[in-house]
């Protein structure tokens, strides 16, 4: 299941060389299917943008947040269709950028094969405790603590840490060296290293992090253990 919040053009005109643009703005857990949808009705449509909600936020949170954004930016709204005028939209897209992390069509899909091919629990909707890892055991309060803990964890003893660096996706890092934390878009250095890790991401993904800098490293996954509570 891939949660976003689209940005999604359903029509647009041109008027005395002003550019009007008609922009659906919803919430999915499958864009494919909502994009097949829309395509019955308008072959003309294109996605624009879509968003992934930060770790501690509902989907729903998300989607409200985007709309008080298109507000101001847009120049009349009906329901969840906006209208946009000019480049009033790329100053919208520009400001929600700031505060969501913006996600292409590729990289839902590396995620959702990756999470297909892992046999993993879902810790959607929980919160971390206590993480244990290389038979080291850690308190932690959130999925990021858990993130960057396990990978300092891992980093401890190895020689080569750059090489954690050549873990990312399609188009986007998720591990930088000390002077590209701005290509991240939530950083937290990584204690004891020159290194930083994006912590803008889902709880499943936190915990695929991890397993992925164990592989890394030649470590089993055996190593890691999570304890949760349910997040109320």
């Amino acid at each position: 299941m891939s949660e976003v919040v689209y940005a999604i053009r359903i029509s647009h005109l041109e008027y005395s060389g002003l550019k009007i643009m008609d922009i659906k703005i919803g919430k999915s857990t499958d864009i494919e299917n909502t994009l097949r949808q829309y395509s019955r009705g308008n072959r003309d449509i294109e996605l624009l943008d879509m968003w992934t909600p930060n770790p501690d936020k509902t989907l729903s949170t998300a989607e409200r947040g985007v709309h008080a954004i298109a507000e101001k930016y847009a120049y009349d709204k009906q329901s969840e269709k906006f209208v946009f005028l000019q480049g009033a939209y790329q100053e919208f897209a520009e400001t929600v950028n700031m505060l969501l992390q913006n996600i292409s069509r590729e990289d839902l899909t590396a995620e959702s094969a990756s999470s297909e091919s892992d046999d993993v629990d879902d810790y959607t909707g929980t919160t971390p405790s206590v993480i244990k890892i290389l038979g080291e055991t850690h308190d932690v309060d959130s999925w990021a603590d858990a993130l960057t803990v396990g990978v300092a964890a891992i980093l401890h003893d190895v020689d080569d840490q750059e090489r954690i660096t050549e873990i990312d996706g399609r188009t986007r890092s998720y591990f930088v060296e000390e002077g590209r934390q701005s290509d991240l878009f939530k950083p937290r250095r990584i204690p004891d290293t020159n290194l930083y890790v994006e912590t803008n991401t889902s709880a499943n993904d936190c915990v695929r992090r991890i397993e992925q800098v164990l592989e890394k490293y030649g470590y089993d996954r055996a190593e890691l253990e999570l304890f949760t509570r349910e997040t109320s």
